[in-house]
């Protein structure tokens, strides 16, 4: 077979008759698939080449991987893509374009559960929140947080499990406790050749047994071994069927229980005593629950005494150095070499010189704290883990993770965790409206900053500020400033890239501006020499047009809307009134009939009780269709797009 890999512009992409995946495209299944992949490829680019033939009118036919062609259409439908992306494909000769196509639906194979686990821990140590991890893979938290709770398997459960010898559902049963060893001596007593047994129920109640092997528990290590058991009132009886012949056998776990919680419990006093603004004993690691959580870092919290001593220490390492210098100079002047005694003292001088340097790093590490207005809205989760307490401080709840942010003036000052919260019910609007409207907020600063090429550089020296100050900025995150200084459709981060816009009338108003900011540079030259003649000639009114719109297109304003984020709102004066416009296509229709009547209510519409009942008994489309009559005109908008001035009125 013939083929050649190459990129294609979208536009000249078509679908093809001969691909062989043709069942099922129409299902709410496979469209919800087209969405989440759309995500992915939003999120990471397009991993995978399409697989294509050339037509006799230039184009090129589709034969393999129609979904992620769908998903790349999807994507230029809501104005993230151009018509003129280049798509990677595989290009293969007229004649092989049914086998190729069976090829690539026939011979893949899924992301097996085990590489997707060892991905999303891996994205989460390095501080990927658990809602940018379903993002990029397409997936929704829930299936991140399922895989993560494979972090408590033993490592030889893994490997098994990697070989499809477990399922998903037998392997977090055996997860139900943290003891390797346990996990393993229960999946083979049970996990084979007894259907019944190996089910996940069955494997989860063999785990929690109620009498307790003192050589296999580790809670028995963890509270001072099986002596303090038996000080407390405890019982046992010896396994005379044991490798020893005298292994001990707890009677009561309740009593283990308690003595474990008694110790958790007085370390839990004394982080209290730190000032931490809560303070949560966990009966086991619960990795689910950890990893929901964010992290904020710590910044250099140096006592009198640290500086002090670090201070004698680089006026000790000064003096050894003007010695050393010294002896440099003075050889140098008699036009000589290092006598033996003045190299020995070199060698001493800079071994003391290194030794001073370590000891400046571990007092500077040993004195790094959290401020105490950090301190009270974030806090500590403990529990015994493998015999041992594991103590994790700077833990950020995701309601707090916005309180944080601006106590910290860093919107990136908390890194993994979840970013919404994990209620348990619905929430009144979905997240893809919740993007949205972000999004429209975006974009409404992105076409007023354009018209405002001071305001524009003004962002552009912030950024070069934190940029500047990057090298000594405390850990408690990176810059923050709302742009992330790209200007491309298809790259970039924040509420730029990661917050689309999903109706029609804010998809046609962000391809305007797109189109806006094209036609300002469409008519000069492509050559270098060219260019920079063109714009050193050009007026400094036009070149900050240029300026302008470069800087407005890489607006990726912070969702909090503080910081940096609202001082460039305030200086816009942006309002939304005048950028956004609630209908039934870009919100009313979204959101559930009481949502809409509190729009209604806000906005003062509503004229009497009678009138509120005649609005709550029409059908949801109605009342959305009326609500967008009556909130015409009146500048209200959703509280999520509102800045500080527009809620106060509000």
């Amino acid at each position: 077979m013939n083929s050649m890999i190459t990129e294609i512009p979208l536009s000249a992409l078509v679908s093809s008759d001969h691909n062989v995946r043709q069942t099922g495209r129409t299902t709410t299944r496979y469209l919800e698939g087209i969405e989440a992949l759309a995500s992915s490829i939003a999120a990471q680019g397009l991993l995978q080449n399409l697989v294509v033939h050339p037509r006799e009118d230039g184009t090129y036919a589709v034969d393999g991987g129609a979904r992620r062609y769908a998903a790349l259409q999807l994507l230029h439908k809501r104005g993230q893509l151009s018509a003129e992306y280049l798509v990677p494909c595989t290009c293969v000769d007229h004649a092989n374009r049914s086998a190729a196509s069976l090829a690539e639906n026939t011979l893949r194979e899924p992301m097996h559960p085990a590489d997707e686990f060892e991905a999303f821990l891996r994205l989460t140590r390095q501080g990927w929140t658990i809602d940018r991890i379903a993002d990029a893979f397409g997936v929704t938290p829930v299936v991140v947080e399922r895989r993560l709770r494979l972090a408590k398997a033993a490592p030889e459960l893994l490997e098994r499990f990697r070989n499809d010898q477990l399922t998903t559902d037998q392997l977090i049963a055996l997860c139900s406790t943290d003891d390797h060893a346990q996990q393993v001596a229960i999946w083979d007593r049970f996990g084979s050749g007894h259907s019944w047994a190996a089910r996940p129920a069955e494997l989860r109640r063999a785990v929690l047994e109620q009498e307790i092997d003192a050589d296999q528990d580790c809670r028995v290590a963890f509270i001072g071994g099986t002596a303090s058991y038996i000080a407390a009132g405890g019982q046992v009886r010896r396994d005379l069927f044991s490798d020893t012949g005298n292994s001990a056998i707890l009677t009561d776990p309740a009593l283990l229980d308690r003595l474990v919680t008694e110790k958790l419990e007085s370390a839990a006093s004394e982080l209290r005593a730190e000032g931490w603004g809560w303070v949560e004993i966990w009966p086991t690691w619960d990795y689910t629950a950890f990893y929901r959580l964010g992290r904020v870092g710590t910044t250099p919290c140096l006592s009198e005494d640290a500086r002090m001593q670090i201070g004698l220490l680089q006026a000790e390492a000064e003096a050894l150095m003007t010695e050393h210098d010294g002896l440099h100079d003075a050889a140098e002047a008699d036009a000589r070499d290092l006598t033996e005694d003045e190299r020995h003292r070199v060698v001493l001088i800079e071994g003391r010189c290194a030794a001073i340097e370590a000891e400046i790093h571990d007092i500077e590490t040993a004195n790094r704290g959290y401020p105490s207005n950090i301190k009270a809205m974030a806090g500590v989760v403990l529990a015994h883990e493998a015999g041992q307490l594991r103590v994790e401080r700077g833990m950020v709840k995701p309601a707090d993770r916005r309180a944080i942010a601006d106590a910290t003036g860093n919107g990136h000052a908390i890194i993994g965790g979840r970013e919404t919260q994990t209620s348990g019910r619905k929430s009144d609007m979905s997240d893809a409206l919740r993007r949205s409207l972000l999004g429209h907020r975006n974009l409404a600063a992105q076409v007023a900053l354009a018209e405002n090429p001071d305001v524009a550089k003004v962002l552009l020296a912030c950024w070069a500020v934190k940029q500047l100050r990057a090298d000594t900025a405390a850990s408690l995150g990176s810059t923050n400033t709302p742009t992330d200084l790209r200007v491309s459709e298809n790259t970039g981060s924040g509420t730029r890239t990661g917050h689309p816009i999903i109706d029609e009338a804010g998809i046609a108003r962000a391809t305007r501006f797109n189109d806006a900011c094209a036609t300002i540079v469409a008519s000069l030259p492509t050559g270098d020499d060219a260019l920079w003649s063109d714009l050193t000639n050009m007026s400094a009114l036009a070149l900050d047009s240029i300026i302008g719109h470069a800087i407005a297109r890489s607006v990726s304003l912070a969702v909090t809307g503080t910081g940096l984020t609202g001082q460039l709102l305030a200086t816009l004066r942006l309002s939304m009134a005048e950028h956004f416009t609630p209908t039934v296509d870009t919100y009313l229709g979204r959101i559930p009939k009481q949502r809409v009547l509190e729009a209604l209510s806000e906005a003062g519409q509503i004229s009497s009780e009678d009138d509120r009942a005649t609005l709550s008994g029409m059908k949801k489309a109605d009342l959305a269709m009326e609500a967008e009559r009556r909130l015409a005109g009146t500048g209200w908008v959703p509280a999520l797009l509102r800045s500080g001035s527009e809620a106060t009125r509000r």
